[in-house]
């Protein structure tokens, strides 16, 4: 039949399917049983046995969607492929090939078991560099076992370059396949003959036993090649008169069903991801293979570091790992979720952070590259509370601490944090300038050190941890040691705008003494109070008038709304429709300076401000001027002032409210 009316009939063909389809996703290593050889002719018994492979073991179906992805990773990798498959095929020298081709079926990967690589692939005579056997006959349906490059080529197309071959022949054993034997007599039935000459023997002597395998491929030599006609006939042919047509079967990369796999570590990695504010920890891995078959699915991958990862500890450059996976559901390219890790590496265990963010410090902390100061600070704060690294932090620590004063703008700097979070410690009395002419403010290492502690602080052993050591506060133990609402707690934070000392990502928010005090003043000052019964009205005080004032007020309407019901007898109800009128227009209420009169009975107020200074404050009703100064504060719209004295010169001043952290009676 003529090569054109062949391709016609294929063509027709390619989509007509047996009805007893059978998927050729695996090789089946046949063999002759010892005991069998004893008593039979050897050559008829090998020569049998092979005609059997090529009725059960050569492929039924053209295959045009398999681009041989799994030999993409060894492309990728560089790594050389160990195989083995069946001879289906020879082609000729021709004008596109000088040389002739193998066409192997079934190519696969051994190990303890034997896994499916793809249907087919093509192997030029022109890329065997040697040959085991000298001279190797090889028939249609012999085992070939090789040691292969892996090329690319086509369009994302995968294949096989220089090689190895190591045996070609059929399998004896006893119970099992167990020794390839390459010599037997094939009679007529060989199509090549390869042969060594003295140049592959020279490649193979001084570069392949030396494992130069990149000097092996390159060089020019190959086998030499004598062909027979073949007894059998070419695969387009037999796949024709089986009219099978084609198969949509493709190997997937990864199988759809659960596997354990190895895999080599190369290190963490803190992974800057779309559309997540922070970045994500991952493991990078390489040479990940299929535990039975060593088939190797990806040269490189990122393994999310999830906590089955953690639980092995501190994980080392060239640990080898094992864990169950299986393709995604809508990709073969990537694994779902990955389970039961296994470290197979021993050496000594060092356990990890469970907290994220102290987690992404670890791995900034290893590699400062991709590192952030405040995350680091915290891996560095853990690892100090658990004895862990101390010799190796101490040293990291003292290495880079400030030989000067530094401003506050250089403390920020040398931190890598916003100059906003220096002057926010400051005010809540975390750290204090050493030095200060009113413009520049200047802080010590010991500044520093806290500093970088604090804004690292984000898990709670690191947090009590530092609690023992340095006067900071978290919100619940501002509400447990003060009584204060946590909402009111919540709220006058906000609004005194004090920022948490380790930032607003963090779960757990700490604030400096001074904060503190704030609320511990109010509680001192509530403590100080009268009890009060009964029920508290609640009224408006107008800006320009005393609380005296309104309270006469508000008694003498009282009293007259009292005798107007007693005297006037009950008038049926009239109901009136009210005309709308104009909504008053709202002024914001001017600061008022109130000032302080002292009388025979006064008090004095001993006033602390957020600076550090104090004044006196002189008041008739020490407990109700506390009371309204505490109101005042409350009040976002309004910006009470008091005119005070200062409490060691006695000059006069005035002083916001707003101003005020502490309050105490002489």
């Amino acid at each position: 039949m003529k090569p054109e009316n062949l391709k016609k009939l294929l063509h027709q063909n390619r989509h007509k399917l047996s009805k007893n389809h059978v998927k050729e996703n695996q090789l089946n290593i046949s063999y002759v049983k010892i005991n069998d050889l004893k008593t039979a002719n050897k050559a008829s018994t090998f020569n049998i046995e092979r005609n059997k492979v090529i009725d059960e073991q050569l492929n039924k179906y053209m295959h045009p969607n398999s681009i041989h992805i799994r030999l993409k990773p060894y492309f990728d990798s560089g790594t050389w492929i160990k195989w083995i498959g069946v001879l289906g095929d020879v082609t000729l020298p021709n004008k596109t090939n000088l040389n002739g081709s193998l066409l192997i079926d079934k190519i696969s990967c051994y190990s303890d078991k034997v896994e499916i690589l793809d249907y087919h692939a093509w192997l030029n005579i022109e890329n065997i560099k040697y040959i085991e056997h000298h001279n190797q006959q090889l028939a249609i349906g012999d085992y070939i076992e090789g040691i292969s490059q892996v090329k690319q080529y086509g369009q994302g197309k995968y294949g096989l370059a220089a090689t190895y071959i190591k045996k070609a022949g059929m399998f004896i054993g006893t119970n099992r396949a167990e020794t390839l034997v390459s010599t037997y007599d094939r009679q007529d039935s060989w199509v090549v003959e390869l042969s060594n000459n003295n140049l592959t023997k020279k490649n193979y002597s001084e570069n392949f036993i030396n494992k130069d395998l990149a000097e092996f491929a390159s060089t020019g030599a190959h086998v030499d090649a004598k062909f027979q006609p073949s007894r059998y006939e070419k695969f387009q042919q037999r796949l024709q008169n089986l009219q099978q047509g084609e198969s949509d079967d493709v190997l997937p990369l990864i199988d759809k069903n659960k596997q354990k796999y190895t895999a080599t570590v190369v290190r963490s990695r803190a992974v800057k991801i779309p559309n997540i504010a922070h970045k994500m920890p991952q493991l990078e891995v390489k040479d990940v293979k299929v535990v039975d078959s060593g088939r190797l699915v990806f040269a490189r991958y990122s393994l999310p570091y999830v906590g089955d990862i953690k639980k092995l500890g501190e994980l080392r450059t060239d640990d080898q790992i094992s864990f169950y996976s299986e393709a995604a559901p809508n990709s073969s390219n990537s694994f779902n979720m990955v389970t039961n890790f296994e470290l197979l590496t021993e050496h000594d265990f060092i356990p990890l952070p469970s907290n994220p963010n102290a987690f992404l410090g670890y791995i900034m902390w290893r590699h400062p590259e991709e590192g952030e100061s405040t995350y680091i600070a915290n891996y560095q704060n853990w690892a100090l509370a658990k004895q862990i690294h101390t010799e190796e932090i101490d040293h990291e620590i003292d290495s880079i601490r400030p030989t000067s004063n530094l401003t506050e703008l250089e403390l920020a700097n040398n931190l890598s944090i916003d100059q906003k979070l220096v002057a926010n410690a400051r005010r809540q009395g975390l750290i204090k300038p050493v030095t200060s002419n009113g413009l520049t403010r200047r802080y010590d290492s010991n500044a520093w050190n806290l500093l970088r502690q604090v804004i690292g602080a984000q898990d709670s052993t690191t947090i009590e941890h530092l609690k023992q050591i340095y006067p900071i506060y978290t919100t619940d133990d501002i509400v447990k040691k003060t009584g204060v609402d946590r909402s009111e707690v919540d709220t006058r934070i906000r609004q005194e705008e004090f920022f948490p000392l380790n930032g607003l990502h963090c779960s757990i928010n700490i604030y400096g003494p001074k904060v503190f005090d704030i609320f511990k003043t109010r509680k001192t000052v509530q403590d100080l109070l009268p009890n009060k019964t009964g029920v508290v009205t609640k009224r408006e005080i107008p800006v320009n008038k005393s609380l005296h004032e309104v309270i006469e007020k508000a008694e003498a309407e009282n009293k007259e709304k009292q005798k107007a019901e007693v005297t006037e007898p009950k008038k049926p109800a009239i109901k009136f429709s009210k005309r709308a009128e104009p909504k008053p227009q709202i002024t914001e209420p001017q600061p008022k300076v109130e000032e302080s009169t002292p009388a025979a009975t006064s008090s004095i107020i001993i006033i602390s401000t957020f600076a550090d200074e104090k004044y006196d404050y002189v008041a008739a009703d020490a407990n109700k001027a506390i009371a309204e100064i505490m109101a005042a504060a409350e009040k976002t719209m309004v910006n009470k002032m008091l005119q005070v004295k200062d409490h060691a010169t006695g000059q006069p001043a005035i002083i916001s409210v707003k101003a005020i952290m502490k309050m105490e009676l002489q």
